[in-house]
């Protein structure tokens, strides 16, 4: 049993929640830092996912005789979590009872978040009194919305009865689509004039749809109303949704089932180095690189704890974990802590050689670190193929010399396959961290702003772990047919950005084949390494995926991408397809939660949703 106080300060969960806040947790590192410490062959890390998997979406009921017959349970760490059970249920109760107030749109669609799964077209509307406090909510009609079937009064009785200020009507399309009808404009105008001429004015109406709303609020504001009902106004402060719209993605229909995520986080599972005689075991991690200390395109280390909570509620005991379209390996290596096996897999060669480092090689027997040194101190003087191509440009001229220079000795000095996968995720890692980008290579910075030197560090790898791990550089839809898993994870490309091209550098570094490069951004040709699910015909091979595999769980992560000018970044593959796919396989449901993402632009997407279909296999 690995001891909490052995593992990296930055796993601990107490010193975690005090650098990255109760966020970044799991619910079991929640639960840890409640029990304090764990029992006689069983660390407290251990013995909270203990809990939170036996009690699951019960935990909150649990009581202190159902918690005494857990082994190392006695009647004081009962009392512990059953009183911070208790604390949380008291404030929730009093919270609930407080006065809800409509401020912004964000306000209407948490209130209304159910209407986006109905089969059937609803029309709602909310009750709200001078202050935009809620007096009620009440489901007006089920059925086709049509004018002759909708009279104002079915709207405005109770409006009249609870003395309201105002009404905000929501009403949901089935088919997804929120564009308004040109019965809902019929409906829209007839409710307005009703509602000028008895002085209970419409704040808005809103059409949910399943990914997407509209708001008619602009051309209610445009009718010469009194400026007092211009938006939603809340204890004197004005905001129009109007303005909320323009500068704001919908971000409040928090979930598709009927499961609240909020143990969102995540948790790094490297729980320490099995060192050879030459090599000593570090007091912190300087000089030592982690796997997820690298920028990467849709890197999930910020949701590991979100999937983890999912892992752990919907799959149990697992004992083998696929992530076909690793990337950097995270989430792999979240699960790598358990026992579990994992097999990983990515079609591109700079992370593979990175995932053979931290997931499968188990024993080294040299001193890496010595290597690493004398790569550092390799003088580099001369140009060579990567400062011709590369330097002033991704990166300063002296450290494109010196990336060249390492290259080309990493294939010398390498006494094995294990050996010099290690030395070239080093490379890649130090490349990384003084690239002249933003984090990707399809284009570099104008400006070089990246000068300080390269420096090669050594991986902070868990060996002990890595015994049963399998790690693979193919075609998802090809190995898919050659395993076996417990919970297959799906992370693929979401819209038409090849990786391929974002990440071509590291791939030609890491090949080293010298190729021809073309263009501004020094392109090699990478027709060989292009994917399917960046294609037009992305959706049959996902259903092609999933036909053929063999496993009991299946996660799959895809962005809400959104509609974008940029045809590139809309996604490849609906939510009906794949929906309909994963329910041919088994019963699904889908997880949601708000993400900040990293993008190929000069910023982060704020209103970027982050969801998980969830699927048991038959």
């Amino acid at each position: 049993m690995a001891k909490i106080k052995d593992r990296p300060k930055s796993d601990r969960p107490r010193e975690k929640f005090l650098k990255k806040g109760p966020e970044a947790l799991s619910k079991a590192d929640l639960l840890a830092i409640i029990l304090g410490n764990g029992i006689k062959g069983k660390n407290v890390q251990e013995l909270a996912s203990q809990i939170i998997k036996k009690y699951g979406s019960k935990f909150l009921d649990v009581t202190i005789n159902e918690l005494k017959t857990i082994n190392g349970i006695g009647q004081a760490k009962a009392l512990q979590i059953v009183s911070a059970i208790s604390l949380f249920k008291r404030f929730y109760e009093e919270d609930a009872q407080r006065e809800i107030i409509i401020r912004d749109y964000k306000d209407v669609l948490s209130l209304t978040y159910d209407l986006r799964d109905k089969k059937k077209e609803y029309l709602v509307c909310l009750y709200l009194n001078a202050k935009n406090i809620l007096l009620k909510k009440e489901i007006i009609s089920i059925g086709t919305l049509d004018k002759s079937l909708i009279h104002p009064r079915e709207v405005f009785n109770p409006a009249i009865q609870l003395n309201s200020a105002g009404i905000i009507i929501a009403h949901n399309h089935p088919t997804g689509n929120p564009l308004p009808s040109i019965e809902d404009e019929e409906v829209m105008e007839r409710i307005i004039k009703a509602g000028e001429l008895v002085g209970i004015p419409i704040l808005d109406f809103i059409i949910i749809g399943d990914k997407d709303c509209y708001s008619f609020h602009k051309k209610i504001r445009n009718r010469g109303r009194s400026k007092s009902y211009d938006g939603y106004v809340a204890e004197g402060v004005q905001l129009t949704l109007f303005d909320l719209f323009k500068s704001e993605k919908t971000n409040s229909l928090n979930n598709f089932s009927s499961i609240e995520k909020n143990g969102i986080g995540f948790k790094n599972t490297a729980g320490g180095i099995h060192f050879t005689n030459t090599l000593t075991k570090p007091n912190n991690l300087s000089g030592y690189f982690r796997l997820h200390n690298r920028r990467y395109l849709g890197n999930k280390y910020k949701l590991l704890g979100f999937i983890e909570d999912i892992v752990s509620e919907k799959c149990g005991a697992i004992e083998s974990f696929c992530d076909i379209f690793a990337g950097t390996g995270v989430v792999g290596e979240r699960f790598n802590n358990h026992g579990i096996k994992i097999i990983s897999n990515d079609i591109l060669s700079s992370n593979y050689v990175c995932l053979k480092t931290f997931l499968e090689i188990n024993t080294i027997k040299t001193d890496i670190s010595e290597k690493i040194d004398y790569l550092n101190n390799l003088n580099a003087e001369g140009d060579n193929y990567f400062s011709l191509n590369f330097g002033d440009t991704y990166f300063s001229l002296e450290n494109a010399k010196k990336i060249g220079v390492v290259r080309e000795e990493i294939d010398k000095i390498a006494f094995n396959e294990d050996e010099k996968n290690i030395l070239l995720c080093s490379l890649i890692y130090a490349a990384d961290k003084v690239a002249n980008t933003v984090g990707h290579y399809d284009a570099f910075r104008k400006d070089m702003d990246m000068l300080q030197p390269l420096k090669l560090l050594t991986p902070y790898i868990n060996y002990s772990n890595n015994e049963n791990n399998e790690v693979y550089k193919n075609n998802a839809n090809i190995l898919i047919r050659r395993i076996s898993c417990d919970v297959l994870y799906i992370d693929p490309p979401y819209n038409s950005r090849q990786y391929s091209d974002a990440y071509h550098l590291l791939e030609n570094l890491t090949e080293w084949k010298k190729p021809k490069v073309e263009g501004i951004a020094k392109k090699m040709d990478r027709s060989h390494i292009k994917s399917l699910y960046c294609l037009k015909n992305a959706g049959l091979a996902f259903e092609d995926l999933i036909i053929n595999a063999d496993c009991k769980h299946i996660l799959i992560s895809y962005n809400n991408t959104k509609e974008s000018k940029d045809g590139r970044s809309n996604a490849r593959i609906n939510d009906d397809k794949i929906i309909q796919t994963l329910e041919n396989k088994g019963s699904v449901e889908i997880f949601e939660r708000k993400f900040k993402a990293f993008s190929t632009g000069k910023s982060f997407d704020t209103g970027n949703i982050e969801r998980i279909f969830y699927c048991k296999v038959k």
